[in-house]
């Protein structure tokens, strides 16, 4: 599966899990907890959606990495990779013409279905994406074009209502509207208030611009441009329409709650009064990123039922509230995303072969590059450079001299390469890992001529395509004899030869 598409799939679980548990503890929360608190909740999901942080013991990363290729430490503390020839394979064979002898695996997930949607998958994913940012965009767009035409300059006591009212702290403009029949504040850069072109009593005016101006003061505008980028992201989401519908729900009962808070009962009664007097005929198109004062009239009676019901809460519930958002917050760093384990490494770390794998290594000692079991054995116990690639292929050419080993890399499924790619040059770690490789084979096959590591930055697929390795390493017996003398003799000297690979 491509890393992005487990990303994205493990996000979106780990958000819809807590999602389920908010919904689920809706019915006991919904009257008693904080109205505020309830709306962070819900930021906290969406962040949970659209954020890939996570620790790597996060439920997500085990359960989408939990089956990935094992790191073994030596007794040296070095991390090394549990590289198998053969491992999660349903069958090897042994391909063998004039020139040469290719070793291959066939993988167990040779489903045809699944390959297609491993293909084709991030492909619609962002045709999606695209697809669903378009059509809010050119909406949002239309429609201010649509409410620019009816705007009208606010009167002088209205603009200076406004300003009492924030304390001149925020640069806010104020539009009546012909065409707007509900308030509503639109605009992050340069936010503006709207309210309907009709006869409003001063009541009613501070009414509504406190509500607006609550709205300003929270930000809420942000959290509805945050909520359609993650809604286009998880479009496939069935779950999202439900979570968006919610949200918007609480924003409104939250900015209700810090209007009310420290109103009388009669000035309740007023505010729930205006709610009333401005309630819209027609619902706005669901696409204006605008924080509104109603967005529907079904959602009056519980405005209005939360207004004559609200009390001052105790300390035992805003304690009680306060640790809901807690608990919410730990949890969706508990789940985490599947964003890989042990991928965030700055290098690729400094491998050599330890005394203990040395000696199993030395078992395999063959005269013959031709001696497939063997060579496969060696190659079995030598570390991959990298933790983000393992190995999959081996070609021997046994034909003529000079005789070859060629041995393939490629990307582990979901992993994240880290650093420049296609990796060049000899001054990196990777370099200087498959140089010490190279010794060991060396070392312990002795008409092996020259030795290539080859590399690719994804998965082959179960079919070899050499053209693809688009990074080789080439290393050459004779170099490394100039350099270390007579490389049988060598491979007698065991701690020499330790001494060698931890340079």
């Amino acid at each position: 599966m491509n890393a992005t598409v487990k990303i994205l799939l493990s996000l979106s679980l780990s958000g819809s899990i807590i999602a389920v548990l908010i919904f689920a503890l809706k019915p006991f929360i919904k009257h008693k907890f904080l109205k505020s608190i309830q709306y962070y909740i819900w930021i906290v999901v969406l962040l949970r959606l659209v954020l890939p942080f996570s620790f790597d013991t996060s439920i997500m990363n085990k359960l989408f990495y939990g089956n990935g290729v094992p790191v073994v430490t030596t007794s040296q503390g070095e991390v090394e990779q549990a590289s198998v020839i053969g491992q999660n394979i349903v069958n090897s064979q042994m391909v063998t013409n004039n020139q040469e002898k290719l070793v291959y695996t066939k993988t167990v997930n040779g489903n045809y279905f699944q390959e297609l949607f491993n293909q084709y998958a991030l492909y619609l994913w962002m045709m999606g994406v695209i697809t669903m940012l378009t059509i809010n965009l050119i909406g949002y767009t239309r429609f201010l074009k649509y409410l620019k035409q009816g705007n009208k300059s606010a009167t002088n006591g209205e603009n200076r209502m406004l300003a009492t009212l924030l304390n001149r702290r925020y640069n806010v403009r104020l539009r009546r509207n012909l065409f707007s029949n509900t308030p509503m504040l639109i605009g992050i850069i340069r936010p503006c208030i709207i309210i309907p072109d009709i006869e409003l009593n001063e009541t009613q005016l501070k009414n509504i611009l406190l509500h607006e101006i609550v709205h300003l003061r929270r930000f809420d505008i942000g959290v509805k441009w945050l909520m359609m980028v993650v809604t286009a992201i998880h479009w496939f989401n069935p779950l999202m329409y439900f979570i968006k519908k919610d949200i918007n729900s609480s924003c409104e009962l939250a900015c209700d709650e810090a209007v009310i808070k420290n109103l009388s009962p009669a000035e309740k009664q007023d505010y729930g009064d205006t709610l009333i007097s401005v309630v819209a005929e027609h619902k706005l198109p669901a696409r204006i990123l605008g924080a509104t004062m109603l967005d529907e009239k079904k959602g009056l009676k519980e405005r209005l039922v939360a207004i004559m019901n609200h009390t001052k809460k105790s300390r035992l519930i805003m304690i009680l509230s306060t640790i809901l958002l807690g608990v919410i917050i730990f949890g969706s760093l508990y789940l985490g995303g599947g964003i890989g384990i042990g991928t965030k490494k700055d290098t690729p770390p400094n491998i050599y072969i330890n005394a203990d794998k040395l000696d199993e290594i030395s078992k395999y000692k063959t005269p013959y590059v031709g001696d497939n079991s063997k060579v496969s054995a060696i190659l079995s116990n030598i570390p991959v450079p990298d933790n983000y690639f393992k190995q999959r292929y081996i070609s021997i050419l046994t034909e003529k001299q000079p005789y070859k080993l060629n041995v393939f890399y490629e990307g582990k499924e979901g992993a994240t390469h880290i650093g420049e790619w296609p990796i060049v040059g000899k001054g990196n770690v990777t370099y200087s890992n498959m140089s010490k490789n190279a010794l060991v084979l060396f070392c312990m096959i002795d008409n092996l001529d020259e030795v290539t590591f080859a590399f690719r930055d994804s998965s082959s697929g179960g079919k070899l395509e050499q053209a693809k390795y688009d990074t080789t390493y080439i290393f050459k017996r004779g170099s490394f004899k100039d350099q270390y003398g007579d490389l049988s003799v060598l491979s007698g000297r065991r701690d020499a030869l330790l001494e060698y690979l931890k340079k």
